[in-house]
């Protein structure tokens, strides 16, 4: 008898292990085990034995393990490695079809060889779901009574789904598949067509319909090739296989048989050929090449000379066509519209479905208006047609030209777009002439006092008004450089409103040496306000970062009482070297009276250590602070210096090799007026800084 019988289910995983009863111990005896293995549809079992131990007997009668699958014995199997009897598996792998497998254990009574007890351990299995090649001929599944794939199979991990070669489409049973020409629409000039596997025998129940439509006024004409197959019978027509041809609706010809239709000539351009067979035939069905002819149209003619026909042909048929352009330097007209391109084609009447257009030169317009300069005409008389010229000029010497590569010289072009000589439309510009005055001061002398400045000496000199008269310097034609302190005064109470706020009440004067008349030409409005940022307002004592920028909201007009001055070059340091003489215009404060007309001054640069000495003989509580960004003016023995209404002005030197006048210095501060030297903003160090901004906007 047997003392224990059992059956366990394994789950459907992917992979697990069997193990004999009290594994690794040795297995009872009189035990029944039985395992169903039930893995994913769509996949295998895999099996095989990491250790196999049971006691050997011929024919497995003893002890043993069952395998079996698919509804077929795989093996009866028992022994150890290496025994003379029983079947030991070794290392073979035991593969099922379907996705389950059954394994059964058997033990009998007792284990003894000649009265020993022999402990066997068993068994240890692994089993693993492998995924079934459904499209492999050999593992058509079973139990599955539909068809294979009629054209392809395609296998994916745990199944498979079926395609079709082109011209067929998978049926709702989703393994056969069926010829598609049921509406086989062809709207080429010529083309093939032909029944489905042609030269091989055409599928059977077949419904094809294949229709050719072409536009109005061509002829369709079929030729049949060869071979030429369709199932028929001698004495009955057609009965079987029809291939019928029929010219708008209505039916022209029914065939089948050997004997091939010929040429067809339908003189129609809207054919149907449809093509109806039954369940069986093994004939190699047909193939038709379509070809079609077009109507006449009259022969193109110019209607100026300009006019030119592309590719003129001898004869022009329905839906053929030509193109019309024109000369260089003329443009396609039609109905007083300008036309990009002209094309006729040949319509179905044997006319043209438009009338020929004429050609006119090309007019660029009117060339682009320099601000601050003009043009020309080079050509008389003067127009804008092709080919035309104009230069351009600036108003000198105030403004001088900047062109690209291709110079000033611009033409119209064949694009109807004025363009230079290297063909670019990009107009000149007229950029501001800096440091060269019309009447330039000529006087070099050492002079005792201030004078008084001639109308366009100084013609860069500006006039703000924000906490009082100060005064400032044009840049390019919409800048005015003047002292950060201007703007916002040392220990003022106005200094907290914002910038935004301070450039709504700034003033400044452009154009004049006299007060009275500068306020006449009126002030020019402020955009923006931009102060250096290592200025600070709450120091009393150190005036480093003393320069600011003020942006007009519109340019100004440059001429002789207004023109720029230039920045230094950061790269020469000689302007500011002991002795070097500089001038210093302002609306300052001459003999204790506001001055009423501009006046200047000339006044040497000092040496660093001539003005640290200075300052420092003063014995002051508290020494002003004296940085690498300033410099120092003036004398000790003439009293002549920049004082108050001054600040915010430039001094400014000139450069002999450029015959320009530079802006080295902006008036900052100083200890009295004309009582010692005056204190300058080094413009040469904020260089950069100022070109920064400018150009940023």
């Amino acid at each position: 008898f047997f003392g224990v019988i059992s059956s366990s289910p394994v789950q459907r995983k992917l992979f697990g292990e069997i193990k004999s009863p009290n594994y690794p111990r040795p297995y009872p005896n009189n035990n029944v085990s039985n395992w169903d293995i039930l893995v994913p549809k769509g996949y295998m079992v895999k099996l095989t034995f990491r250790l196999f131990d049971l006691e050997p007997s011929e024919s497995c009668f003893y002890d043993y393990v069952k395998i079996t699958a698919d509804k077929k014995n795989l093996g009866r199997y028992c022994g150890q490695v290496g025994s003379t009897t029983g079947n030991h598996p070794g290392i073979k792998e035991f593969v099922s079809k379907g996705n389950r497998m059954h394994l059964a254990f058997h033990s009998d009574f007792s284990n003894e060889d000649h009265g020993t007890v022999i402990p066997y351990k068993g068994f240890l299995a692994y089993y693993q779901a492998v995924d079934i090649d459904e499209c492999a001929s050999n593992n058509a599944a079973e139990e599955d009574e539909r068809p294979l794939c009629q054209h392809f199979c395609h296998n994916y991990v745990s199944g498979y789904f079926c395609s079709c070669r082109h011209g067929y489409q998978l049926q709702s049973d989703k393994h056969s598949c069926k010829a598609e020409c049921s509406s086989e629409l062809f709207t080429e000039l010529s083309g093939y067509l032909s029944s489905p596997e042609y030269p091989h025998p055409y599928p059977e129940d077949l419904r094809c319909n294949y229709s050719i439509r072409l536009e109005k006024g061509l002829s369709i004409i079929l030729k049949f090739l060869e071979p030429f197959e369709i199932d028929d019978h001698q004495q009955v027509h057609c009965p079987y296989d029809q291939l019928k041809i029929q010219v708008k609706g209505k039916e022209i010809g029914e065939f089948c048989g050997r004997a091939s239709p010929g040429i067809i000539e339908t003189r129609s351009n809207e054919v149907d050929i449809l093509f109806l067979t039954d369940e069986s035939g093994f004939s190699r069905g047909w193939k038709i090449h379509y070809t079609s002819e077009k109507i006449r149209c009259p022969q193109p003619v110019p209607r100026d000379q300009f006019t030119i026909i592309r590719d003129l042909q001898p004869v022009y048929r329905f839906q053929d066509y030509f193109i019309v352009s024109c000369s260089t330097g003329y443009n396609l007209v039609k109905d007083n519209q300008k036309l990009l391109s002209f094309t006729a084609v040949c319509q179905a009447d044997g006319t043209w479905h438009q009338s020929m257009p004429h050609c006119e030169i090309v007019n660029c317009g009117n060339p682009t208006e320099l601000t601050n300069g003009a043009f020309n005409y080079v050509n008389k008389p003067a127009d804008n047609n092709y080919q035309s010229v104009v230069t351009y000029t600036c108003n000198e010497p105030y403004y001088h030209i900047v062109t690209g590569k291709g110079g000033d010289r611009f033409t119209c072009s064949p694009e109807g777009t004025w363009v230079d000589q290297d063909g670019q439309v990009k107009t000149p510009v007229c950029l501001p002439v800096c440091g060269k005055p019309v009447k330039p001061v000529i006087e070099f002398q050492r002079i005792l006092g201030g004078r008084s400045a001639k109308h366009g000496n100084f013609p860069w000199q500006a006039l703000t008004r924000i906490h009082g008269r100060s005064g400032g310097a044009l840049l390019s034609d919409r800048w005015i450089l003047t002292a950060a302190h201007v703007i916002l005064p040392k220990g003022a109470v106005e200094n907290n409103k914002s910038l935004d706020e301070v450039a709504e009440e700034v003033e400044v004067f452009l154009g004049h040496t006299v007060v009275d008349e500068l306020l006449k030409l009126g002030n020019h409005p402020v955009r923006r306000i931009f102060i250096h940022p290592d200025y600070n307002p709450t120091d009393d004592y150190n005036f480093n970062g003393d320069i600011a920028l003020i942006e007009l909201k519109r340019p100004v007009t440059l001429g002789p009482s207004i023109l720029p001055i230039c920045l230094p070059d950061t790269t020469n340091t000689t302007f500011y070297m002991d002795g070097h003489m500089g001038y210093v215009s302002g609306f300052g404060v001459e003999k204790n009276f506001i001055a009423n007309h501009l006046k200047y001054v000339n006044l040497p640069a000092v040496s660093r250590e001539k003005c640290q000495r200075w300052l420092d003989s003063l014995n002051r509580e508290t020494p002003m602070v004296f940085s690498e960004n300033m410099f120092c003016a003036g004398s000790l023995l003439e009293r002549k210096d920049t004082c108050q209404g001054d600040s915010g002005s430039v001094y400014t030197v000139l450069d002999t090799t450029s015959g320009r006048w530079i802006a080295t210095g902006i008036v900052s501060w100083g200890i009295g007026c004309a009582k010692g030297y005056g204190f300058y903003t080094k413009v040469l160090n904020y260089v950069d800084w100022i070109k920064e901004i400018i150009r940023e906007d």
